[in-house]
């Protein structure tokens, strides 16, 4: 009896101790695969965090380029002819344009009557899309300028200030230069047939005048939003008073105010 006893404790101890075993086993396995599943999971994690984070980034590049804008020209007040009350009679300004790093490309000066000055462009903005994605070829609005006049004179005496069709000074023989030339000399076209302009992917194409009445001595920029139109932003202004500004020189026989 004793015999049977101990044979049956000592299985009893042996299955103890392989359930022991084994359930250390399970234990162990379940451990390192809760482990790796952590990591698995971890992974996983930080994969969609970096994918967001670029996800973000693209977007907010997105952003800045359909915000973006660029200087293409700068424009001077440099004299005003007044009369004996001290109203303007003509304006004489100077035109600057400027390349994409602010550099000077040419520079004219022009006369117009009164002191309302014009500045008239061909405009071609493109699908936002395109813009938004930095589009090589339409990835910004194209402006041409055409002429500069006043409101004394209607548009069609206005003075040129670049040839239809041309592509202003200082462009490269390049192909996003002949694309431009390519819309230019096609530009009534896209702008009044739709097919036309979706080929090119153009959202609208039309003439635009920006205007202001301007004194002796200011400075504005001639501004192009890169998903919109033009726009003239005045600079810091060393105009003075109406009283204290000089007549031209070319009012010799007219006594100054």
């Amino acid at each position: 009896m004793p015999r049977i006893m101990n044979q049956t404790i000592g299985s009893l101890l042996r299955i103890l101790f392989l359930s022991m075993i084994f359930g250390g086993g399970v234990v162990v396995y379940l451990w390192y695969g809760l482990i790796d599943r952590e990591r698995a999971l971890t992974a996983q994690i930080q994969l969609l965090e970096d994918q967001m984070a670029s996800e973000i980034e693209v977007r907010e590049q997105m952003i800045e380029r359909l915000q973006r804008t660029r200087r293409m020209a700068r424009i001077e007040v440099l004299d005003q002819l007044l009369d004996p009350a001290g109203a303007p009679l003509e304006t004489r300004i100077r035109l600057i344009e400027l390349d994409d790093r602010g550099s000077e490309l040419d520079r004219q000066d022009f006369v117009v009557p009164g002191a309302v000055l014009f500045v008239d462009a061909w405009t071609v903005r493109f699908d936002y899309e395109r813009v938004a994605h930095a589009d090589p070829f339409a990835g910004q609005t194209l402006v041409l300028l055409r002429r500069i006049y006043s409101d004394q004179i209607p548009p069609r005496d206005g003075i040129p200030i670049d040839t239809p069709g041309g592509i202003p000074a200082g462009y490269a023989v390049s192909e996003e230069a002949r694309f431009e030339r390519a819309v230019w000399s096609g530009f009534w076209k896209i702008a009044t047939n739709p097919d036309r302009a979706r080929e090119l992917g153009v959202r609208v194409a039309q003439g635009e005048a920006v205007y202001k009445p301007v004194r002796q001595g200011e400075s504005y920029d001639l501004v192009i939003e890169a998903s919109g139109g033009m726009s003239l932003q005045p600079l810091i202004s060393t105009a003075r008073v109406d009283q204290d500004r000089p007549v031209l020189a070319e009012a010799a026989g007219t006594d100054e105010p």
